[in-house]
């Protein structure tokens, strides 16, 4: 088990603390906007440097993962839960592209040498976790950061899947709930997609990712996010031999893993510790 998480209290309370667990505003600025959020950390009777998680929303925000955000920070997670631009009072204009530079942002900042002081952050502990059309902002993201440990998507919405295959209709419905966002319509956000068709593909991610740590979970009742628009990316990676964590869990659940919760966090949970208790690799494939 890893010593940097505290798995016994992923559903316990736990007990009090000289510094109590806490939490407070998110408040960055990217692309010229103010993009709010919330940030926790852990008591502080977890001495080591910390894991942190970036655990980003999907379309067009009302799902949220407050209940595993909880539980990575009472086993010792730093955890950040950022509103993308364009959602949820968060400034400036909502587009897919826009919450993948805002995912990768975020990323830079938790590693930035102040914030690390701060929060007492392990630079070589950070993660990426995305529900649904955030899992496609957390991959894409994934492809462009350096460092990063590990990548867990849930139920990732592909949003160029349905405008390959010819059939526009399922994904212009899904952006026809975003009327709650900041945005310059349906037809802006179907253009940035159609932007980025090729480059923003799950399984043209593979020669980025596919020596990363990944757990991946889908949703064998989602109507959403089908199994089957992660299944080419994740048919690469299965063929292909790492020695890093990769995992696929499917859950008897809709697009919401409204059924299996705890599943959900206890197998989230128990990735990131199988990650952290192995040895973080170098540039040269060595461990250190």
């Amino acid at each position: 088990m890893s010593e940097q998480l505290s798995l016994e209290y992923l559903f316990k309370d736990r007990p009090p603390a000289a510094t109590p667990a806490d939490y407070d505003m998110l408040c960055v600025k990217v692309g010229g906007a103010e993009l709010y959020g919330e940030l926790m950390w852990p008591d502080g009777n977890y001495k080591k440097d910390r894991p942190c998680v970036i655990l980003c929303h999907g379309y067009p925000g009302v799902a949220r993962n407050d209940d595993l955000a909880f539980a990575l920070r009472r086993i010792g997670c730093v955890v950040l839960t950022p509103h993308h631009r364009g959602a949820w009072g968060s400034q400036g204009t909502y587009l897919i592209s826009n919450c993948v530079e805002d995912a990768v942002y975020l990323y830079n900042y938790v590693q930035s040498s102040s914030f690390r002081e701060k929060y007492h952050i392990d630079p070589c502990a950070v993660f990426l976790i995305g529900h649904s059309m955030g899992g496609n902002s957390v991959l894409q993201a994934a492809r462009k950061v350096k460092g990063l440990r590990g990548l867990v998507l849930l139920a990732p919405y592909d949003p160029t899947r349905f405008l390959r295959d010819r059939n526009e209709a399922p994904l212009r419905t899904l952006l026809e709930t975003g009327f709650i966002l900041h945005s310059d319509g349906i037809g802006a956000i179907l253009e940035d997609i159609k932007r980025h068709l090729e480059d923003y593909a799950f399984e043209d991610a593979y020669p980025d990712i596919k020596d990363l740590n990944i757990c991946c979970f889908t949703a064998t009742l989602d109507t959403i996010a089908p199994p089957r628009m992660v299944k080419p990316l994740w048919s690469r990676l299965t063929a292909h031999k790492t020695e890093t964590v990769q995992r696929l869990v499917e859950l008897p659940s809709a697009h919401g893993f409204c059924n299996s919760r705890i599943t959900l966090i206890r197998e989230t949970a128990l990735f990131l510790d199988a990650v952290l208790s192995r040895p973080m690799p170098t540039a040269d494939g060595a461990s250190l």
